[in-house]
């Protein structure tokens, strides 16, 4: 009788898991076309945020090109002055829309942070982030479109009524999107997320969805932009031969690891004090936006992040060395200043400007040395920008890809890994800590207490459990959690279940309370154990 009883139990466990599997299926289904959705919305959004940006770039370099007279000058001046005010003062009231977004997106994915008001910050980040860049400051326009598609993502979730346990997932997509369309680029916005969200914590759900996500946004960005000014350099490969391939590589990947970690000590150091100079907003935004105002007098293609300057250079570029190198330094300052200002706009580009100067700047030595020709220092010039990128982003497979894919030069994508690698490896022996993580780690200091979490806080994680993950079968009476861990709760057929003598089955969206100071440690063990990779 009691074995009759046994057999019954597990027979009724069988059909329960059978049904779960079937229906995981179906709920996989939904959410790939979903996903498809948030990455139209966010193409939709984010490609005129990226069109308003190259409009209103115009609009200055005809207005500085023009002569006009010194009265219209003092005119813009304080027109431009009175945004800066007001973008400042947004992200007084919202301090998220600060700065580029990839850590923000970062923390919001793992639970850090929380979009109170998701479709109020992304107004203000669209409208800060094209209003910011249109001063002047070299600022980049990734960041912004990343976090804007990790708004779009989360209110797709909310309105959706999507389970909490796969938001996380359409808040990637969004964010992978973002980047998609503002580079037309869905490969390595997929990397990026991988890379520099999830910190290849990623199930293969999330890659799934930020690939239809960004190629449906890539395609809006396609339709929009049908050419990118990248496919003009020309990258003429050098003829050399594999020795000295190999010793230009090695010394050009130890020099931008050099170069990356003087980088990673003086951007934060100005972070850091430029906000804490006793001076007012207004005053604050008058020096900005006289740095822009003088740079954009006399070359306005280094404001706006400085990737007219490059492309400038890549297709017909100068061949004096001492004028490119004052170039750069000027734009490495301005840089510093615009990041440091806390107004809505990224640093990718601004890093893919810097690092692609500096290949140029290493292949007009080469050229003076006698090693390859003028026509061989754009091909430098794209190394130089995948290998500064992983040094200071520390991003190598977004790098490389990015590049290939935006300037469709193949021919770069072998040399790039070469040079990619050896640059990861030296920035490893100089012990440089990714520039994101240094923001992320950032926003959870004592001087950003709205966004942090306090002692003793709990974070409740949910995750979802997949057909053969280690969670799968496992009665929760028995689960040996790490410290401080509970599982609350399990949702199951539109049902939230008390957890004691459950049976884990695939489909199962599971609630595991935990602190939140531990989140980056146990985070990926947790959804490992629900996941298969």
């Amino acid at each position: 009788m009691k074995l009759e009883k046994w057999k019954n139990k597990w027979k009724e466990w069988s059909n329960l898991r059978k049904w779960q599997i079937w229906k995981l299926k179906l709920i996989d289904a939904r959410l790939y076309f979903v996903s498809i959705f948030v990455g139209l919305l966010t193409g939709l959004v984010a490609v005129p945020y990226h069109y308003l940006l190259w409009y209103f770039f115009d609009v200055r370099k005809t207005f500085f090109t023009a002569h006009y007279p010194w009265y219209w000058h003092v005119l813009l001046f304080f027109i431009l002055w009175g945004i800066l005010i007001f973008v400042a003062s947004l992200v007084k009231r919202m301090p998220l829309i600060a700065g580029g977004g990839i850590p923000q997106t970062r923390a919001a994915n793992n639970g850090r942070i929380r979009y109170e008001h998701p479709f109020k910050e992304l107004v203000a980040k669209f409208c800060g982030g094209v209003l910011a860049l249109s001063a002047g400051l070299s600022l980049g326009r990734e960041g912004p479109s990343v976090q804007i598609g990790s708004y779009i993502g989360t209110l797709i979730s909310r309105w959706g009524h999507i389970l909490k346990g796969e938001r996380k997932q359409l808040l990637a997509a969004g964010a992978g999107a973002g980047l998609s369309a503002a580079f037309a680029a869905p490969l390595s916005s997929s990397l990026l997320v991988i890379e520099s969200i999830e910190r290849f914590d990623a199930p293969p759900k999330t890659a799934i969805t930020t690939l239809l996500a960004g190629v449906v946004a890539g395609g809006v960005a396609s339709w929009m932009f049908p050419t990118t000014p990248y496919h003009l350099i020309s990258a003429v490969v050098p003829g050399l031969s594999f020795i000295r391939q190999a010793e230009l590589y090695i010394i050009f990947a130890a020099l931008m690891a050099v170069i990356a970690k003087f980088y990673s000590l003086i951007v934060p150091f100005f972070q850091e004090r430029i906000p804490a100079m006793k001076l007012s907003i207004p005053v604050k935004m008058l020096y900005l936006l006289i740095i822009a105002y003088a740079i954009s007098l006399t070359e306005t293609n280094l404001t706006g992040g400085g990737e007219q300057f490059l492309m400038m250079q890549g297709m017909n570029g100068t061949h004096d060395i001492r004028w490119l190198t004052i170039m750069m330094l000027i734009h490495f300052v301005f840089t510093l200043f615009s990041l440091s200002s806390g107004l809505p706009g990224g640093s990718f580009i601004p890093t893919l400007v810097t690092g692609g100067l500096l290949g140029q700047i290493f292949g007009l030595v080469l050229v003076q040395r006698g090693w390859i020709g003028y026509e061989n220092v754009s091909y430098m010039m794209l190394i130089g920008m995948v290998a500064f990128l992983v040094a200071v982003v520390r991003t190598p497979l977004t790098a490389i890809v990015l590049i290939t894919e935006i300037t469709g030069h193949f021919e770069v994508f072998y040399p790039s890994i070469v040079v990619g690698g050896l640059t990861y490896y030296f920035t490893e022996l100089l012990q440089i800590k990714p520039y994101n993580v240094l923001l992320y780690d950032r926003m959870f200091r004592s001087h950003n207490p709205k966004s942090s979490e306090g002692a003793g806080a709990r974070y409740h994680l949910f995750v979802e459990i997949m057909d053969g993950s280690y969670f799968d079968g496992k009665e929760v009476d028995t689960l040996a959690l790490p410290n401080h861990c509970i599982i609350r709760s399990i949702h199951r057929n539109r049902k939230n279940l008390l957890p004691q003598g459950q049976t884990l089955v695939p489909g199962d969206q599971v609630e595991i309370e935990m602190d939140a100071q531990d989140i980056e440690k146990l985070y990926e063990p947790l959804v490992s154990m629900a996941n298969i990779y």
